[in-house]
């Protein structure tokens, strides 16, 4: 056999080793299976009638096999060094095995420091999740953790098993600090804004009926500006907008800017049956039908006297009952059911729809004249999608409302929710929003608002999770340190000890964080 043979044996060897550590199950995988295959000098190679090919001697199988694991613990290493997040492992004793760069930027200690050590040592040991995991096998998945008195990270962690058993867990981190910082200063202020604005209203009679109307983006101010224009007059007003967009908050502003005192009578035209609307609308005499209220009942437009009925869904309306709201409009007046006496209505009529009006009147599915009549004044509400800015306000808002609602107190909301919202279509408009956020609070853990209390169309249409960069916040991050340990130090007059104590942290990571962070004037 010459030595291309012999190179050809070898290898077809090699691949024959390398594929069964393959196909074997990694946990039915025993190298006790493969150490056989080396008890001989030889590995030889016979056809189907057991003559000899080749042969392969076991020394040098071994030195390439020693070659393809070096090659593959270079991989490994090479892997390790490239990751940005923190990546670390221990062993089943709590010792640390791996520790990325990620690792010893966002702990600010050295990877000489900490390999080899109990990570005990450095993190406080009921902080140290890794710990359950060694324990009891538990993984966790984007799970929110705090590994020390100053620091948030979102981390996965899984055990290390093998023949069955925990022989120490792997975590990946990412932190998210300075997001937990910035969205408590958030919810704060939110809170307080929202305090102030009750105080204020309660004190002031004269408050701005529009201040119900939230958002403070373009499209929404300009809906505002104009509906306050048409609350001045006596006009019919017609609100133009999808489901879900505030028509009747709209609705009710105007007529609170000049009506306050006066009834405000809302009657949605979708959710009434034909029959039922006429008796509904006009109200009927005493014995006009049976099953009535033998007394007789006023209608809509009575109850609306001198104030304002608010006609929504108008667009539902059928066709004989459009004739019967026109003639009212057009007359002032009308007969209660059943009623022989001539009424006055003496109401302003505001009307809302979510379907094109005009494109109806060409389909001959709603009168033109009616059409007309309550588009005297037209007001278009814009949806959530078109003014995204007003997301996150209105989020915040409905936060605190709902906190209030629940009596739970809420502090902390993982950043990503934050583009899931503004990413959504939200085709449920301000409804949809004010209904997820009930859920969100509802399903809050410790104060915790968490990706997983979405409602689960919102994270189907945006299945995965992205958080900023580490280099678009590392500035902000430094300053946030920089300026606590400051204030520990200045605390504790210098005394480095009583400052790392203040901070939950060790000396060493004090020393190291103030290295980092260029801290030498103490």
């Amino acid at each position: 056999m010459d030595k291309e043979e012999y190179s050809f044996y070898k290898q077809q060897t090699k691949e024959l080793f390398w594929k069964k550590c393959v196909v074997t199950s990694m946990d039915d995988f025993d190298l006790s299976l493969l150490a056989k295959d080396f008890l001989t000098e030889l590995i030889v190679f016979t056809d189907s009638e057991n003559r000899i090919l080749g042969y392969v001697k076991c020394q040098d199988l071994l030195k390439e096999l020693s070659n393809d694991f070096e090659e593959l613990q270079a991989y490994f290493h090479t892997i390790i060094d490239t990751i940005e997040n923190s990546v670390s492992a221990v062993d089943k004793e709590g010792k640390t095995i791996v520790w990325t760069e990620g690792a010893e930027r966002i702990f600010s200690i050295r990877k000489e420091d900490i390999l080899g050590i109990e990570m005990k040592n450095f993190f406080p040991e009921e902080m140290l999740l890794n710990q359950e995991t060694l324990l009891t096998g538990k993984a966790f998945k984007h799970h929110l953790h705090k590994p020390r008195e100053d620091l948030f990270v979102l981390i996965n962690i899984n055990p290390v098993v093998v023949k069955g058993k925990i022989i120490g867990a792997v975590a990946a981190e990412t932190d998210i600090t300075s997001q937990v910082m910035l969205s408590q200063e958030l919810l704060s202020a939110s809170s307080k804004i929202q305090q102030l604005q009750n105080e204020v209203s309660r004190l002031n009679n004269t408050r701005d009926p529009f201040q119900k109307v939230k958002g403070s983006s373009v499209e929404i101010k300009n809906a505002i500006s104009l509906a306050k224009k048409m609350a001045k007059t006596d006009e019919n007003v017609l609100l133009l907008g999808e489901t879900g967009a505030g028509k009747e908050v709209f609705a009710k502003a105007i007529h609170d800017q000049c009506r306050l005192s006066k009834p405000f009578i809302a009657l949605n035209c979708g959710a009434i049956s034909p029959a039922l609307f006429e008796s509904e609308l006009f109200g009927y005499e005493k014995g006009a039908f049976s099953g009535g209220d033998p007394n007789g009942k006023p209608g809509k437009i009575e109850l609306a006297d001198k104030g304002t009925l608010f006609l929504d869904e108008v667009g539902d309306l059928p066709l004989d009952q459009q004739v019967k709201l026109l003639r009212v409009i057009e007359n002032k007046t009308y007969y209660s059911v059943g009623g022989l006496k001539v009424k006055a209505a003496n109401c302003r009529i505001i009307a809302a729809t979510n379907k094109d009006l005009e494109a109806m009147v060409e389909r001959g599915e709603f009168r033109e004249d009616l059409f007309y009549r309550l588009n005297t004044l037209t007001i278009f509400i814009p949806p959530l999608r078109k003014r995204r800015q007003d997301i996150l306000e209105l989020f915040h808002l409905f936060i605190h409302e709902s906190s209030l609602k629940y009596g739970l107190d809420i502090t902390f909301i993982a950043p990503q929710i934050t583009q899931l919202l503004l990413e959504y279509e939200w085709k449920g408009n301000i409804r949809e929003l004010k209904n997820a956020v009930d859920r969100m609070v509802l399903l809050s853990e410790n104060g915790s608002i968490l990706p997983n209390t979405l409602p689960e169309k919102i994270l189907k249409e945006k299945p995965h999770f992205f958080l900023p960069s580490a280099n678009e916040l590392q500035n902000e991050i430094n300053r946030f340190e920089k300026q606590k340990i400051l204030d520990a130090l200045k605390g504790e007059n210098g005394n480095k000890s009583e400052a790392a104590k203040r901070l939950g942290i060790t000396r060493t990571t004090l020393y190291n964080k103030m290295k980092k962070l260029n801290i030498s004037d103490w």
